[in-house]
């Protein structure tokens, strides 16, 4: 174990936790776009910057990626700190002035928003380029979007801008985007997302259309074969728990 001080708390982390990861768990927030927990981090949005104090050198870091390895002094709030995440935002909300969640970080570090005059007409664009939805597509082994083009043009799509073979709807990009780009809509039974239309399941047990045909095949390896009925995850839970109280029951104990 390792002893850190973040702003001034102190705190034994194991070898190897990010700055990010020991800051929450102080209870110390620190603002991030790009990190998700359950995706590998990447840090290319840079928003989570902190001050690191390192055997009396002090540089920026960023707390997602930056790993403890010895003992460490962080600072979350400093004047440079904020100066560094100001210019990411100005960086993020001259391509994306519409996105509700750069606009409410813009208002915190005191960034102005580009005049709607110099703005495209007609272009809403909210996605900022974080990757999240990448790596969780990439996480689940289906790859059916990825980042095209470069500089300005630079966008997530599918290849060649048509509907993705590989896409089983799962809806797991626009889960973890942070800013709404990426829509999904529900109706009549049918999910649509990345200009593809799939036919949703109903749960056996609720009658709730929640996930693809092609979503249920993806996930039949991931589950025992015990229950043949289709079940959405919280029909799920609630037939799992009834199997607990009764097997607890049958076994003479108490629920």
């Amino acid at each position: 174990m390792i002893e850190v001080t973040i702003d001034g708390k102190k705190i034994e982390v194991e070898k190897g936790t990010t700055a990010l990861e020991a800051a929450e768990a102080l209870g110390i927030e620190i603002p991030t776009l790009c990190y998700h927990p359950g995706l590998p981090a990447d840090g290319n949005c840079r928003l989570c910057q902190v001050e690191v104090i390192d055997r009396g050198r002090k540089s920026l870091a960023i707390s997602c990626m930056y790993p403890i390895r010895g003992p460490v002094e962080i600072f979350t709030d400093t004047e440079d700190v904020r100066r560094a995440r100001k210019f990411v935002i100005q960086l993020l909300i001259a391509r994306s002035p519409q996105s509700p969640v750069l606009q409410k970080l813009a208002e915190e570090y005191g960034v102005d928003v580009p005049d709607e005059r110099f703005v495209q007409k007609g272009e809403v664009d909210l996605c900022i380029r974080c990757g999240r939805c990448v790596r969780a597509c990439a996480e689940l082994g289906n790859e059916c979007i990825d980042f095209v083009s470069r500089g300005w043009e630079k966008e997530v799509n599918t290849p060649f801008n048509e509907p993705s073979k590989t896409c089983i709807g799962c809806g797991s990009c626009a889960e973890v985007c942070p800013t709404g780009a990426i829509v999904v809509t529900e109706k009549d039974g049918t999910r649509t997302i990345w200009d593809r239309t799939f036919r949703l399941v109903a749960c056996d047990a609720c009658g709730t259309p929640f996930a693809t045909e092609e979503q249920l095949e993806a996930a039949k390896p991931e589950f025992e074969q015990t229950d043949t009925r289709v079940l959405c995850p919280r029909c799920r839970k609630i037939a799992e728990a009834r199997t607990i109280v009764l097997l607890d029951g049958a076994q003479g104990g108490h629920v």
